[in-house]
């Protein structure tokens, strides 16, 4: 935009204008230290004095959402009587601008975009947040395939029900997305609110279009309640049954008949894409956010599709192939009569604990001949992993001694995968964890052998905290007078005392900021585990109680 704006807001540099309206003004920016391109976010509405605690709960709520699946927050500070928000700048598109330049979008591709919106929602969900606006415009698209989900400007939590921040009887959200529960009293909504809103996503992304109108009214409300649209198979023949009953089931007007969490729609989801090679998906993706026109999607095809037409052949001949076909899958065949010519191999990958548990990341594993040509994937080889030990066979029949290996820290996990066999060669791995992809090339000799992953396991990091601190009425910056503490078993701690292994990602740190004549301020801060430099700003006010003794 050819709009004035300012050269510098705080420490950051402004490069330029977003996006303008009503409410506040968007910023592009670069981060001073980590020399990144960042958005700041800022609030100009000053008539009503909800638009403030509305625009600190929005941060507050970000700051505790630590996700590859969520928007970054960086900073939250005030400057000149106005509020600002830094979050990560995604480069690419919203997901209503690929919808509007591809008309529609193939199923698979509708799924994958699924499937990471309920991996965010679940660990929202978890954290007792609803976010009340899940629609196209808030799902973000990276250059690289990334999807995140953004603006949780109206998102509800359980501190927000005690402090009655939304009132109760009033419309919150986007009419068009929003269940009828919503309409008549958005203050008293749960995670079902947010599972209407995705199914109402997923239909707009296959058809192209919205089932219900877009407007605050009574007719609109009554339209919903009814549950009455046109069936997307009705508009394109070519969606599954299985999709169109998914959808279904989750804008249910009432709520207590549809999903009832987000874990029961990620199950059906996951069941759809399993057919599919994710990773391509998302380079698909990639590729139509970048494309200035309509990109045709390519390799969508599912991958056991061959599988259906073995219809024609005898009752006989089927048991004789599945029986065939079962040996080989469990190995016997490799294991006795091919065993010349072929040598079992493993993989084990070790993540942190906390990665696994709250991230609930897909792994998978494909194997490809490195012919040093085309590269082809070896048929059957593609794997899923899972926890090492956690499945009931591997209780009670010993693993062969010499694919043993010593066993982690106890801050990981150990994950493997079936048996794959190949014949002595070279090859390549590509594992594939949630947007994480790990390469590996190996050779292939007559001796059995297990590879090691652990790109992953060391994730969890030492930390740096930058701090910085400004007058909160000046805008003056006054970090050489302020003292920076970390509360470390229970005792204060100030930088320049605490060892660098001391402080480690993964976890919960209390930052305390103390400047003289000023009121301190505390901040809690979740570290994620990919993270290795804080960036902390403090806005100190001033203690006027200190300052003049008799006030």
């Amino acid at each position: 935009m050819s709009d004035e704006f300012p050269q510098m807001i705080g420490k950051y540099k402004i490069l330029g204008i977003i996006a303008k309206g009503g409410m506040g003004i968007v910023y592009k920016a670069i981060h001073p230290s980590l020399k990144r391109y960042v958005i700041i976010k800022k609030l100009t509405a000053r008539g009503k004095s909800g638009n403030a605690e509305r625009f600190k709960k929005e941060a507050q709520i970000l700051l505790d959402l630590q996700s590859p699946y969520i928007v970054h927050l960086f900073d939250y500070f005030t400057e000149a009587g106005y509020r600002y928000m830094v979050e990560e700048l995604v480069d690419g598109l919203a997901l209503d601008g690929l919808i509007k330049k591809q008309t529609s979008l193939p199923c698979p591709i509708a799924m994958l975009f699924m499937q990471d919106a309920c991996f965010a929602l679940k660990y929202a969900h978890s954290k007792d947040i609803v976010h009340r606006d899940i629609k196209p415009g808030n799902i973000l698209i990276s250059k690289r395939g990334e999807i995140k989900l953004a603006d949780f400007g109206i998102a509800s939590d359980s501190e927000e029900k005690e402090n009655n921040l939304t009132q109760t009887g009033v419309a919150l959200g986007t009419p068009a997305y929003m269940p009828p529960e919503q309409f008549e009293d958005s203050a008293n909504v749960d995670n079902r609110a947010d599972i209407y809103a995705l199914g109402i996503m997923l239909y707009e992304m296959v058809t192209g279009t919205k089932p219900y109108p877009g407007t605050f009214s009574i007719e609109t409300l009554n339209i919903i309640k009814k549950g009455k649209y046109i069936n997307p198979r009705k508009i394109d023949k070519t969606i599954p049954k299985k999709i169109a009953k998914l959808i279904n089931k989750m804008i249910k007007p009432k709520a207590k008949n549809r999903y009832q969490n987000i874990d029961s729609v990620l199950k059906e989801v996951k069941k759809y894409l399993k057919h599919y090679d994710t990773h391509e998906l998302r380079v698909q993706i990639a590729k139509a956010v970048l494309a200035k026109n309509t990109y045709e999607f390519k390799n969508l095809e599912p991958k056991d599709k061959i599988k259906q037409r073995i219809k024609i052949i005898s009752i006989s001949a089927i048991s004789a192939i599945l029986l065939f076909v079962s040996a080989w899958k469990i190995g016997l065949i490799h294991k006795t009569i091919l065993s010349p010519w072929y040598t079992q191999v493993k993989i084990e990958m070790q993540m942190p604990k906390s990665l696994s548990t709250n991230m609930d990341l897909p792994i998978k594993v494909f194997f490809f001949e490195n012919d040093g040509n085309e590269i082809p994937e070896v048929n059957g080889s593609e794997r899923t992993f899972f926890v090492k030990g956690s499945r009931f066979i591997d209780k009670f029949i010993p693993s062969n001694s010499e694919l043993e290996v010593s066993r982690p820290a106890a801050k990981n996990k150990t994950y493997t995968i079936n048996t794959v066999y190949l014949k002595p060669g070279d090859y390549r791995a590509k594992v594939v964890v949630g947007p994480y992809v790990w390469w590996k090339s190996f050779s292939v000799t007559d001796e059995n052998a297990i590879l090691e992953c652990d790109f992953l396991k060391n994730m969890i990091r030492s930390i740096k905290i930058r701090p910085s601190a400004f007058d909160s009425e000046t805008g003056n910056e006054i970090t050489s007078q302020t003292i920076f503490s970390v509360l470390i078993n229970n005792e204060w701690k100030t930088l320049d005392t605490i060892n660098l292994d001391e402080l480690k990602s993964g976890t919960v740190w209390k930052i305390k900021a103390t400047s003289e004549g000023y009121s301190e301020e505390i901040f809690s801060l979740l570290i994620d585990w990919f993270q290795d430099e804080i960036f902390v700003s403090a806005s100190l006010s001033k203690n006027w109680f200190n300052l003049n003794g008799n006030k």
